[in-house]
């Protein structure tokens, strides 16, 4: 009799335990439910900043490479220059533009100022970090988890690697002719002046810009999916 007593007292007593671990994990789960939403609500900022930061800095690019392309078209077929010598500008599609006489030039300020602007922009991890460290990743749905990692990772080292092959160019012609500023013509229509290096520069970052704006276009755009996916989530 009393070995059964024991048992009974033995059984109601793990009950009791279970249950109390039950109650526990399952306060648990909901406070670690909560944590996780408040951190995806931080990598919902995080993604509105880059969509603004983005958005402006491509009407900026855009600008930019139409003032640059205009310049390489210039420098091209301008007949005041000499011939064109191992060009990347003869490697590109080139449009013809209306005449400007070089010796009316001053300068190349208005060109120079911004050919040295960088536009480069890091995509804010604060809230995807936040949740890579806190160990809670698990709480996620697997698919939305993966498209965050790619956003982060993948696409963002893509997009600082196009970046950093334009900040890697050393643009040494247009760097010369800075300290010429008010008498470039008297410079550039030198009868020694290879102007190659500075249309190469020209055509050049024309071409880097180009590929910037297309990789900011492109995570712009996962930007947004990924943006839609967390709040429908």
């Amino acid at each position: 009799m009393k070995i059964k007593e024991y048992f009974k007292e033995l059984s109601l007593t793990i009950l009791g335990v279970l249950i109390a671990l039950l109650i526990d994990n399952y306060r648990e789960s909901v406070r670690d439910e909560k944590v996780i939403r408040s951190y995806l609500e931080i990598v919902v900022e995080d993604l509105g900043i880059d969509i603004l930061k983005i958005n402006q800095q491509l009407k900026w690019d855009s600008a930019y490479a139409r003032d640059l392309k205009i310049l390489s078209d210039v420098l091209t077929y301008n007949a005041d220059l000499p011939q064109l010598k191992f060009s990347l500008a003869s490697w590109t599609k080139q449009d013809q533009v209306p005449y400007r006489k070089l010796s009316e030039w001053d300068s190349l300020d208005y060109y120079t100022r911004s050919l040295y602007t960088n536009t480069e922009y890091k995509l804010r991890k604060i809230g995807f970090s936040t949740i890579v460290n806190s160990g809670l990743s698990h709480r996620i749905e697997r698919d939305l988890l993966k498209e965050m990692t790619v956003y982060y990772t993948t696409e963002s080292d893509f997009l600082d690697f196009i970046a950093d092959v334009d900040d890697r160019c050393h643009w040494l012609g247009i760097e010369y002719l800075n300290q010429y500023q008010g008498s470039f013509k008297d410079v550039i229509l030198q009868k020694g002046f290879d102007a190659t290096q500075i249309r190469n520069e020209a055509s050049g970052r024309y071409s880097t810009t180009l590929r910037e704006m297309k990789a900011k276009q492109n995570v712009l755009e996962k930007a947004k999916t990924l943006l839609a996916n967390i709040q429908a989530y």
